[in-house]
């Protein structure tokens, strides 16, 4: 998955599928269109179920070879083993120890779990590939075949936040307090969020990715774990993924811990960690508090991945809270993202049965045990002044009101 994904095997695979019947892989992340999910020629040869689609692979969605899984994070192992019987695990481990071990290092959301379960394992050793701790570790024994293939490990580029970003980011950090126990998802405003946490102290980390604003904390003695009740002193993730420094940082790391997700996204566990918050962000959201994270109308965009899973796992917390912080409008600003109604066909990823507290530029909205009419009211509230009117006139003609 993500930074740990085996190059070799997807260079290759569609030449070989081309050889081949009914081959199905399930994999996550992608860091690049390779052929494979491409070739329209493979279609009934090969079929590659895709556990979150990234801008590499969205647009080939349902185009012959690439298939959306719907599912939460925490239930990605579970559904495999569901699948069927697993032939191969093929997947990417750090340089072997004097001890007889390797490290599945930045990716620990599966790997683990279906490793010991597959009937063949194959690991491409990757040198540069950092040595990880927690559920990672594979002795040599486990492993049928290894092939060896250097290459700089796949990394995310630093966003650059807007504006409107550090305006929520500011909104945000405010409602982060001393001691708390940390989630924050991919985008400009988790990394603006995560440059506003340096004045906090005591922070800790349970997160299904590890970043590069986590690593700036840690490193300016900001998240040091002391007052975490769940695994106290450490930062726990599923997987890692971001710059070549943050590779370098989790490389034999002690504080770090990478576990799958079936543990780090177990809503239970989430709701173990005093004053846990969780920080996603959203495609939009309508007045009643349903919340679309995953497509824009029909359109997959990523998937839902583990913003449920700690949206509602921060909120078993004492003193939790689950935060979706988005935009109050589109970037050229033409469109809201409170609307009062979502796109046809949009996917709900958080209920409004589950939805907590909203942030935008313009303020928050705390939802949490609200009526329809209160939590439209406080939408609307923090909505794009240009649009407030006429949500407000939809919603009364709509007896929300």
């Amino acid at each position: 998955m993500a930074a740990a994904e085996p190059s070799a095997f997807f260079e290759r695979l569609g030449d070989r599928a081309r050889q081949l019947q009914s081959i199905n892989v399930h994999c996550a992340n992608p860091s690049r269109g390779y052929d494979c999910f491409q070739a329209s020629d493979l279609e009934g040869r090969l079929s590659i179920n895709v556990m979150f689609l990234t801008t590499a692979i969205r647009g080939h969605q349902g185009h012959g070879v690439v298939h959306y899984v719907p599912q939460h994070l925490s239930q990605w192992t579970a559904n495999l083993w569901r699948s069927g019987p697993i032939d191969i695990f093929w997947g990417s481990a750090s340089a072997p120890d004097s001890r007889g071990f390797v490290s599945l290092g930045v990716g620990g959301c599966y790997e683990s779990e279906v490793l010991r379960r597959a009937r063949k394992v194959i690991l491409e050793v990757n040198p540069r590939m950092p040595v990880t701790y927690g559920d990672t570790l594979v002795p040599l024994g486990m492993v049928d075949h290894f092939i060896m293939n250097e290459h700089p490990l796949p990394s995310l580029k630093p966003s650059t936040p807007s504006r409107e970003d550090e305006e929520i980011a500011v909104h945000t950090a405010g409602l982060v307090s001393d001691g708390s126990t940390i989630q924050l998802g991919i985008g400009a405003i988790p990394d603006a969020v995560g440059k506003l946490l340096a004045t906090k102290k005591d922070l800790g980390v349970h997160t299904e990715l590890i970043n590069d604003a986590m690593m700036e904390l840690s490193l300016r003695g900001v998240v040091n774990g002391r007052k975490k009740s769940l695994w106290p002193g450490k930062i726990v993730g599923a997987f890692v993924y971001g710059s070549e420094e943050l590779y370098r940082f989790v490389d034999k790391n002690p504080m770090i811990e990478i576990h799958p997700a079936s543990v780090v996204n177990d809503p239970i566990r989430i709701g173990r960690n005093h004053k846990m918050v969780s920080i996603n962000t959203a495609v939009e959201i309508d007045l009643t508090g349903q919340c679309c994270s995953e497509s824009v109308g029909h359109r997959e965009l990523s998937g839902v991945g583990g913003a449920t899973d700690t949206h509602i796992g921060a909120q078993r917390s004492a003193e939790g809270r689950g935060i979706i912080a988005l935009r109050s409008t589109t970037a050229d600003a033409r469109e809201s993202k409170i609307v009062f109604e979502l796109k046809p066909g949009a996917k709900v990823s958080i209920s409004r049965n589950d939805i907590d507290t909203v942030i935008t530029e313009h303020g928050i909205a705390e939802l949490k045990g609200q009526s329809v009419g209160e939590r439209v009211r406080r939408l609307v509230a923090i909505a794009h002044p240009s649009f407030r009117d006429e949500l407000l006139f939809k919603a009364r003609g709509a007896a929300y009101l």
